[in-house]
């Protein structure tokens, strides 16, 4: 192995932070690591209802990378990639002169926004990147809180990050005693019932918890375009909201294609079961940016948090010409969907619908414990 190899991660994912906890109880001599992040810390989207919900706090639910890579031996670098040479085996950062050269990539870097609608970037608050929802969410309760006449907030996207949010949203305002106004909560998607790719036992608990929030459901709205303070659907009436918040299906960013990786048909890089790129073999990615060609799975962070312990072993592995392993994502796996309150509905393929304060307090744990590996290194 030649001195100094260079390996250049971009992305602060739940698959990184494991390859960067890693790396530290087991460094590999004469290579040099460096993290490229937007941001300083990395929020768990496990526990982004609770931080919404006011159960966390901001420390509780991110990882200090900045902490991390100094345990890791590794540079930080705190900008957004705007290209990669992979001919020449570099990448530029923001508008830096000085390109950063790389023997070995490995992308983690999350995905994007699907802000299409007309309208969308303008007149609502993505939920993702968390770094500029939260802020925002902060400062719409404020405005409730100086509010003298009825308001209301809408959250677009059925799914279970939808639903998640507008229930912890729910729980923050009524937990908010300088919040005098009356506060009206929809959640706005296309189907005729939220979850709709869950098992009817799921949904109808979720759909309890959301009429015992007084959560108003407006069901069939295929989201033409958004405007100031209103959202048109096709078909039906337009949906009037003061604060509307995006949490659709997120897209692939626009650079790992553009750069010439190859990428599946919605742009998410392809990557084989070593999750090494299928185009470049100096390239590796994990997380929701990538999809393993042959055992694609929904983006969920469980998959990023089981793929980061290989993808540190075959980076090392690499990086020493020895023989890379095959990961094979799980087909199911324990769901725990957050309910606003301290109150949680667990679901896993064959299970009855497990409910109650004693899930959450599980799920609770078994965040804290996932959160507890990155910031005790000692």
């Amino acid at each position: 192995m030649r001195k100094s190899q260079e390996l250049v991660l971009i992305g602060g994912g739940h698959a990184h932070v494991f390859v960067l906890k890693l790396w530290g109880l087991n460094p590999l001599a004469g290579v040099k690591i460096t993290l490229i992040s937007s941001q300083q810390q990395t929020p768990y989207s496990g526990m982004l209802p609770g931080l919404v919900a006011g159960h966390y706090t901001v420390p509780d639910a991110h990882i200090d990378l900045v902490g991390l890579c100094k345990f890791a031996g590794a540079t930080f670098i705190q900008g957004s990639v705007t290209e990669i040479n992979l001919k020449e085996k570099e990448l530029q950062v923001d508008d830096s002169e000085q390109p950063i050269k790389f023997d070995l990539l490995s992308i983690n870097s999350g995905i994007t926004p699907n802000l299409d609608i007309a309208g969308a970037k303008d007149f609502s608050t993505a939920v993702k990147p968390i770094s500029e929802f939260y802020p925002r969410w902060q400062h719409t309760l404020q405005e409730l809180s100086t509010a003298s006449t009825e308001k209301s907030i809408a959250v677009v996207g059925g799914g279970a990050a939808g639903v998640e949010l507008v229930l912890a949203m729910q729980y923050a305002i009524s937990q908010r005693p300088d919040i005098k106004v009356p506060v009206k909560l929809q959640l706005v998607y296309r189907g005729e019932e939220p979850l709709s790719n869950f098992p009817s036992r799921i949904r109808n608990r979720v759909l309890s918890a959301l009429s015992n929030a007084d959560i108003q459901l407006k069901t069939n709205c295929d989201v033409s375009k958004l405007s100031l303070g209103t959202i048109h659907c096709d078909a039906m009436p337009s949906i009037k909201s003061d604060h509307i918040f995006w949490c659709t299906n997120a897209n692939a960013a626009a650079w790992p294609k553009t750069s010439g990786l190859e990428t599946d048909n919605r742009g998410f890089i392809s990557v084989d079961d070593t999750l090494q790129s299928r185009s470049h073999d100096f390239v590796f990615a994990a997380g929701d940016i990538a999809q393993q060609y042959n055992h694609p799975r929904p983006h969920a962070g469980v998959f990023a948090v089981r793929q980061g312990p290989v993808l540190f072993r075959n980076l090392q592995n690499k990086l020493k010409n020895q023989h890379l392993e095959s990961h094979r994502p799980q087909r199911h796996f324990l769901g725990i969907l957050a309910l606003g309150d301290k109150d949680a509905i667990a679901h896993r393929r064959f299970w009855p619908a497990i409910h109650g304060r004693w899930v959450w307090l599980w799920k609770d744990a078994i965040d804290r414990r996932f959160m507890a590996k990155f910031s005790d290194l000692n």
